[in-house]
């Protein structure tokens, strides 16, 4: 499969690019003196530009007629879902590019490790009700990586009149 083909098909992300192996011909290059070259991008840049019309079709027909960037979105977003560092749905989303990209024709598409993070996290439960003088549920979402109670928490209900921002000062705990 061609990498315009490919690149288009995964729908021109990231990932696809990453996960390529690009031989660094720079790399290879000796240089007779230990000075350090200048990038050619920075020399002077040709009057005219030549502009390959014909890979500019074949990309756009890969993307208009062969893309499967909505079924790849659909996988991750609701087939998977959030993606938090660290959390199972990280793992399993990394685990599905690089299956994909594999599955689409890509050769060496693997996971490699990026370093220590740290605690990983996931988002089991958060129940938050009022309990009197009538009972009622309350929408509430915990912050990432926050640690679980020991238990049930309870308090005092605040009132806070807030019409703007500044009122929000006098509520401040010092």
């Amino acid at each position: 499969m061609s990498f315009v083909r490919a690149f288009v098909r995964w729908g021109c992300c990231t990932a696809a690019i990453a996960s390529l192996a690009v031989p660094s011909v720079a790399a290879d290059k000796k240089t007779k003196d230990t000075a350090i070259e200048t990038p050619s991008y920075y020399g002077p840049q040709p009057a005219t530009e030549n502009i390959d019309l014909t890979m500019y079709a074949r990309i756009r027909e890969e993307g208009f007629k062969h893309s499967h960037v909505m079924e790849f979105g659909g996988a991750l977003a609701d087939g998977i879902g959030p993606r938090l560092t660290g959390s199972p749905n990280m793992a399993k989303a990394n685990a599905w590019t690089r299956d994909t990209l594999t599955k689409i024709g890509l050769e060496n598409a693997h996971l490699e490790d990026w370093g220590e993070f740290g605690m990983g996290w996931q988002q089991i439960n958060t129940w938050v009700r009022m309990v009197s003088p009538d009972p009622e549920p309350l929408w509430a979402q915990a912050a990432p990586w926050s640690p679980a109670t020991n238990g049930p928490v309870t308090g005092e209900v605040v009132y806070m009149n807030v019409q703007e921002m500044g009122d929000l000062e006098k509520y401040k705990v010092r």
